[in-house]
């Protein structure tokens, strides 16, 4: 269910190279710091829905997994929490895309809701329709999940 980059193992004390190496219908952990404080980037690696949290409200990543249960009813995967590492380029590319967003429009730490809309309403590549060439936009690629149709990963 979570798949975590090295610094968000490192920050959770989990081993990263013991991880397995995945991509699915998981959650990319990602940290960094906005200011002074530690924010966790919690992707869904196949719609980029993303939720920022203060680490600082989750010692552990069974926690983690509780919050993604309770904000985002719409995840299939409701079983049990697994862990895994991501390294999937084009995921850290967007990822990385997202940061930038934030740092730009300099969203401060107590501005939680505002990073997220900005993130969620911005038209990614890795999101893009192959037929229509479209870019997608987190909100609608959960849109178009919960329906069973993801082009984007084809």
């Amino acid at each position: 269910m979570l798949d975590f980059t090295r610094r968000s193992a490192q920050r959770f004390n989990l081993q990263w190279k013991d991880l397995p190496d995945r991509r699915g219908d998981h959650w990319k952990i990602e940290v960094e710091m906005f200011g002074r404080v530690p924010m966790l980037l919690v992707v869904h690696e196949q719609t980029l829905f993303t939720l920022v949290r203060r680490k600082s409200e989750f010692k552990t990543p069974e926690k983690l997994a509780d919050e993604i249960r309770l904000c985002c009813s719409w995840y299939k995967n409701k079983g049990e929490t697994t862990f895994g590492r991501n390294s999937d380029r084009r995921l850290t590319g967007n990822t990385t895309e997202m940061k930038r967003m934030i740092r730009i429009l300099d969203y401060s730490p107590e501005r939680i809701n505002g990073m997220e809309m900005a993130i969620n309403q911005y038209p990614f590549s890795y999101l893009r329709d192959r037929e229509t060439k479209r870019f997608h936009n987190p909100f609608d690629a959960v849109e178009c999940y919960v329906k069973g149709e993801t082009p984007w990963l084809g």
